[in-house]
């Protein structure tokens, strides 16, 4: 089992990740990652807007000790949303959307003592919701994607 603090290093990583995309040519930031898939730019408004919503309704309800407002939505709509958002806003505004959400995300997550890391919360739904399970998803998660991106990346350098 992974531990707060080493799931923290890992999950903090996407601000320096993020960040790193800054240099991407609009073609690297816009193409599909492969046929078929989000682009750069759809997979980090993804990113953003997932770690807002938890921010907003599960995060900052826990560190003010008052219930959480997250439910289980509907996914594939969530995605779809973030793809069209992604469209409707500049490279440079959603890395840096990105990294400021994430920043407050990760400083938030920092102020929780280790009870709030081990506390059973109920959610919006009355399902259980704990922040160790929510960083091993979110971490996993966001590995998947910087996967995908860095071998986009690598793919374009040795294509040119």
């Amino acid at each position: 089992m992974r531990t707060i603090p080493i799931l923290m290093v890992t999950f903090e990583s996407m601000i320096s990740f993020a960040a790193s995309l800054r240099g991407l040519s609009n073609g690297e930031w816009t193409s599909p990652l492969e046929p078929g898939k989000w682009s750069t730019q759809q997979v980090i408004a993804h990113i953003m807007l997932w770690d807002r919503h938890f921010l907003r309704e599960a995060i900052t309800p826990i560190a003010a000790g008052t219930p959480l407002t997250f439910k289980h939505s509907n996914f594939d709509q969530f995605n779809e949303n973030a793809a069209t958002y992604a469209k409707s806003i500049s490279h440079e505004e959603l890395i840096t959307a990105c990294i400021e959400v994430r920043s407050e995300l990760v400083g938030k997550l920092k102020s929780l003592n280790e009870t709030h890391h081990n506390e059973v919360y109920r959610d919006g739904d009355g399902n259980p919701f704990t922040v160790l399970a929510y960083l091993e998803d979110f971490v996993d998660h966001d590995t998947h994607h910087k996967e995908q991106i860095e071998r986009f990346i690598q793919q374009s350098i040795q294509s040119e």
